[in-house]
């Protein structure tokens, strides 16, 4: 969320905490904006702990004060507030701390009733459509003990939300959850940044804190090192004490290692996208992307399990560890480069319009045509970026969940024309036997690739990827498969493995 304009709704000023002769902060200096979604990064002993733990009165200090919101919630001088004014800032921690013998919805309205003196009937009203936010509307008689870790998180995330809080403070939420609840927990929390929550989060999730993050503050030894944007910081960060911490993080998280240590890669793949990858009558994968994975897998010589994604999942796949890498027609685009990584290219690649030819004008006459195509596909955005580029009025784009939606949209005649891959689009054209009046729109063409999608900065993963397309490619393999999947008159699109330049 952009925070452009806004005011700073938290303001710390020289903090200093100690506990007996070892100084846990010194000097800390920070503002965060309102609707900021700021993220602690740091080993651990950094104080980033200590530091939320500050900003909500819940240590105390030496020196130094935090004003939230214009009001003073602690000071070196022992600045005390209500309950009631402390209720406006919110704190989750590692643990759960839910009540065991009290139900979801008595967990969470607690404190209405405590603090805030609500009758029981009022504090539900209000606790309810919070639950159903974090996706735990059908949980409200249920126990703790009868719900998941990650359940359990989002119950605590609840709790303090019923308070209305202005900020939001989260102690490494997921740190105590097994790695398959971690998502759902990070989902709600995404969820609250894209709301407009102020948010404070130490964390240790770096995919995270790149998705979310309007800005990143690295601590260490109880300093700020470095703040700035998420990206700058975490990949491209300017301190030599940074650049270590980041580099022990990527190696500890390497995803080769990880595959070869399970024996078993887990690829992304969009299964409604022939001939590239789609399912067959027996429910497999199958397709060039499909059988590319494959290739991939037993060059790596491990077991492949195909994660099924939509389209519009599939860069978040990455961001979250969902996936080790997609091989799912993924464009190789400038927007999505500064996200993820990408390979050298395994296949050219062109933006085109399919059109009834009697629907067909001049590429200027466009911009009065409603035109057909995928959601979460990167179509729209590489066809609007030639157009202006041209100095033209972008088409009007219409979203359709797969490209068969899309297409029979176009013979419908419920939009003018269908957008996607060419080799798509030429796919759709060759099975449909009344075809004679779709055509290409003659001057739209915009050229791109296909690659395989990996999480950023892991070089050696990425650098295994590169060397295991280059030798597919040189064994003979990549022409075999091509001809499997693709005609003769197709080979326009085989391209040496290659880097993607603009």
């Amino acid at each position: 969320m952009s925070t452009e304009g806004s005011t700073d709704i938290i303001k710390i000023r020289n903090i200093n905490k100690s506990y007996g002769d070892v100084q846990v902060l010194k000097d800390i200096n920070l503002d965060v904006r309102d609707g900021e979604v700021l993220v602690l990064l740091g080993p651990s002993g950094s104080g980033k702990s200590t530091l939320l733990r500050v900003i909500n009165g819940l240590e105390e200090i030496q020196s130094g004060e935090v004003i939230i919101n214009g009001d003073l919630f602690n000071s070196g001088n022992g600045a005390s507030l209500s309950r009631k004014k402390r209720a406006e800032v919110g704190m989750v921690f590692q643990q759960f701390n839910l009540y065991p013998h009290l139900k979801v919805i008595d967990n969470v309205t607690l404190a209405l009733r405590k603090v805030r003196k609500m009758k029981k009937a009022e504090a539900r009203e209000i606790a309810l459509p919070i639950l159903r936010k974090v996706g735990l509307e059908n949980k409200v008689d249920s126990y703790p003990s009868q719900l998941s870790g990650g359940e359990q998180q989002r119950v605590a995330i609840a709790r303090s939300l019923a308070m209305q809080p202005k900020i939001m403070l989260f102690d490494e939420p997921t740190s105590s959850l097994d790695i398959e609840l971690i998502n759902e927990v990070l989902d709600t929390m995404i969820q609250l940044s894209n709301d407009g929550m102020t948010m404070i989060v130490v964390t240790h999730e770096l995919s995270f804190a790149r998705r979310v993050a309007s800005r990143v503050a690295f601590l260490d030894k109880g300093e700020i090192i470095e703040v700035g944007k998420a990206h700058d910081v975490i990949i491209h960060p300017k301190q030599e004490r940074t650049k270590m911490y980041m580099n022990k993080i990527y190696n500890d998280k390497s995803v080769l290692r990880n595959v070869k240590k399970r024996g078993s890669m887990r690829v992304g793949i969009v299964d409604s996208a022939p001939p590239m990858c789609y399912q067959n009558d027996c429910g497999e994968s199958v397709g060039f992307d499909a059988d590319l994975a494959r290739l991939i897998a037993d060059r790596l010589n491990v077991s492949l399990e195909f994660v099924r994604l939509k389209n519009e999942d599939r860069i978040n796949s990455l961001l979250t560890n969902e996936v080790d890498a997609c091989v799912s027609k993924l464009n190789h685009t400038l927007s999505r480069d500064h996200i993820i990584d990408y390979s050298v290219s395994y296949l050219k690649n062109c933006k085109k319009i399919l059109m009834y030819k009697d629907k067909v004008g001049t590429k200027e006459e466009l911009s009065d045509k409603s035109i057909a195509y995928v959601i979460g596909t990167s179509t729209a955005e590489e066809i609007e970026t030639c157009f202006e580029k041209s100095g033209l009025y972008k088409p009007g784009f219409i979203g359709f969940e797969t490209d068969e939606q899309a297409y029979n949209a176009m013979k419908e005649h419920k939009v003018d024309g269908y957008a996607s891959d060419e080799i798509l689009l030429q796919h759709y054209r060759d099975a449909d036997r009344d075809n004679s009046d779709i055509v290409f729109h003659p001057n739209v063409c915009c050229n791109s690739y296909f690659a395989v999608g990996v999480a950023e900065n892991d070089s050696e993963w990425l650098n295994e990827i590169n060397s295991i397309l280059r030798d597919i490619y040189g064994s003979g393999d990549y022409e075999r498969l091509f001809k499997k999947w693709f005609n003769k008159k197709d080979e326009k699109y085989i391209s040496p493995i290659e880097k993607w330049s603009d």
